[in-house]
């Protein structure tokens, strides 16, 4: 620790002199700890007070903290540390060394004990020098108190000052979380109040809380209600919903867009127009909070929908299995559905659960809407049922299906054009399309009955064994030698078939050489026993191929 000089004293005269200086060293020691009450100030003062008033050092400055001294300056010494400790707290001389004077000088304030001073000297200082040493233990203790005291109250202002800040920062939360809350309730008390008007309050009432343009589309992207919506702001397709697209995408999207879902089914999507992505937080919420509202209204509505189309599907039902024609013609007449005229029925399967989560009857129905075709639409177990007026070209009907639920994974087929007590025979003729096409190479797509030529034939009520039975027959030998052989005699055969049995068409469309071509029809007649010549001959093994080809793979 430094040290420090205290101020000369003024001349004295008499005797008294030395006495009357080791006094004005006190008095003006016990008066600068109080400038600065702080323990190493005080410690410091004490210091040169001592070396001022007599011959000693302080060798070491003790602290007491919770009745036990710890070191507060000096070299480490932990045997003084004992001595000290062990004189506690009588003043006096520790045992030293080399014959030095070592005493211990304990501070006190009343009967509490602030601290000690280790004082060292050459030789033991006079009785007068050792008086001064002890009028100033009781000024260096109360300094030493009060800076205890400062230093304490130091640390309550700090602490008061932390706790008023948290209590600050906690009322400030607590009136932003109000204030959210209150901003929260207004929008669902806005929006609920709307809800008892239908869907098209639900969107207007979510158009003035955002003031941004709204739009409701059903679960085909067709327009539902709008609300502030521009021909700018028209979306020219099906909305996405946000949480389908990536997080990093989302900031350049123009629409925010919530799915309204109910059991699973998607009814709709609510979206927001926001160009610039200024919507709050709090907007979100009211954007979620409608989709949630819209799907109790938009079931509501489903439910009734379900309730009036019971009637027109219990017809289809009845007209598939063959219902009495005049009390059939009376349902119909009922519903507004002509059966006077032509009729088709349409058979739709497609890969569940599709990715739009749409049921099929209800996409079904809505496609068939869109083409303003009349219909009366039933579901059966993994398809939909149609019966239709046939006055519609369905060439297109599969991609608007696809488009419609998701995914391309499904097939339509088509029945022949019928009366309407034969519906039950274009119901199956529908289904034996429908399974023609799944059990081809390219099981997705349309298979219209009318356009099956030889393959309306081939599918039988056997699950197709008589056929298996008749390409076995007139192909056996060829399909085993390609699977043995790893070849393409059947291949060939029915390319050459097809080709008329031209030669160079043949070669042409398999692409080899006429040499190659003559030597695997020559290595057919060999394994097949057949003369390829022979009219009736060539008819059966052109079935065959063709049977073949349909049932393992090759294209319609």
């Amino acid at each position: 620790m430094g040290t420090m000089n205290l101020p000369e004293p003024a001349p004295f005269s008499g005797s008294n002199t030395r006495q009357n200086t080791g006094l004005y060293g006190v008095v003006v020691a016990g008066s600068m700890m109080f400038d600065r009450p702080t323990t190493r100030n005080t410690f410091r003062i004490v210091s040169a007070a001592v070396q001022w008033v007599s011959p000693c050092a302080v060798l070491a400055c003790y602290l007491a903290h919770r009745g036990h001294l710890r070191r507060f300056s000096g070299k480490a010494d932990p045997r003084l540390d004992l001595l000290v400790d062990a004189a506690t707290p009588q003043d006096g001389p520790v045992d030293g060394s080399d014959g030095d004077w070592l005493c211990a000088l304990f501070l006190r304030e009343g009967t509490t004990l602030r601290g000690c001073l280790v004082l060292h000297a050459k030789d033991e200082p006079s009785s007068d020098e050792q008086s001064f040493l002890r009028a100033l233990a009781r000024p260096t203790a109360a300094a030493l108190a009060t800076a205890e005291a400062i230093q304490r109250d130091r640390r309550r202002a700090r602490e008061l000052r932390r706790l008023t800040e948290a209590q600050s920062t906690t009322n400030r939360a607590m009136a932003e979380t109000i204030r959210h809350l209150s901003t929260l309730q207004r929008l669902r008390d806005s929006l609920a109040s709307a809800a008892a008007d239908g869907e098209t309050a639900i969107v207007q009432a979510l158009h003035l809380l955002t003031d941004c343009p709204v739009l409701l589309q059903d679960s085909f992207g067709k327009e539902r209600a709008s609300a502030g919506l521009r021909h700018e702001t028209t979306p020219s397709h099906k909305l996405v919903p946000d949480d389908s697209v990536a997080e990093a995408a989302q900031a350049t999207m123009q629409w925010r867009t919530s799915s309204i879902h109910s059991n699973g089914e998607l009814l709709g999507l609510v979206g927001v127009f926001d160009a610039e992505n200024t919507l709050s937080g709090d907007e979100r919420i009211a954007i979620d909070y409608a989709s949630k509202l819209l799907s109790v209204e938009l079931m509501h509505r489903r439910r009734l929908a379900e309730i009036q189309l019971g009637p027109g599907r219990d017809l289809a039902d009845d007209l598939l299995t063959g219902a009495d024609p005049v009390g059939a013609r009376n349902r119909a007449e009922s519903l507004h559905y002509d059966l006077s005229q032509p009729q088709r029925v349409l058979v739709v399967s497609w890969a569940l659960p599709t990715t739009e989560c749409v049921h099929l009857d209800a996409a079904l129905r809505h496609e068939l809407a869109t083409m303003h075709a009349s219909a009366l639409v039933s579901q059966r177990p993994n398809s939909a049922v149609a019966v239709v007026a046939d006055n519609h070209d369905w060439t297109g009907l599969y991609d608007q299906l696809s488009a419609a639920v998701g995914s391309p994974n499904g097939t339509v087929g088509i029945g022949g054009r019928c009366a309407a007590e034969d519906l039950p025979t274009s119901f199956a003729e529908a289904r034996a399309a429908l399974r023609i096409r799944v059990e081809s190479r390219q099981p997705y797509g349309t298979t219209n009955h009318d356009n099956l030529g030889l393959f309306r034939i081939l599918d039988s009520s056997d699950g197709g064994a008589e056929v298996e039975r008749y390409v076995e027959e007139w192909l056996g030998p060829l399909l085993q030698h390609d699977r043995l052989h790893h070849s393409e005699l059947v291949h060939t055969l029915s390319i050459h078939l097809d080709s008329g049995g031209n030669y160079d068409d043949t070669a042409a469309a398999l692409t080899i050489h006429r040499s190659t071509l003559r030597y695997r029809l020559a290595r057919i007649r060999e394994l097949s026993v057949r003369d390829l010549s022979d009219p009736d001959v060539r008819l059966n093994l052109h079935i065959a191929t063709r049977a073949w080809a349909a049932r393992h793979g090759g294209p319609l």
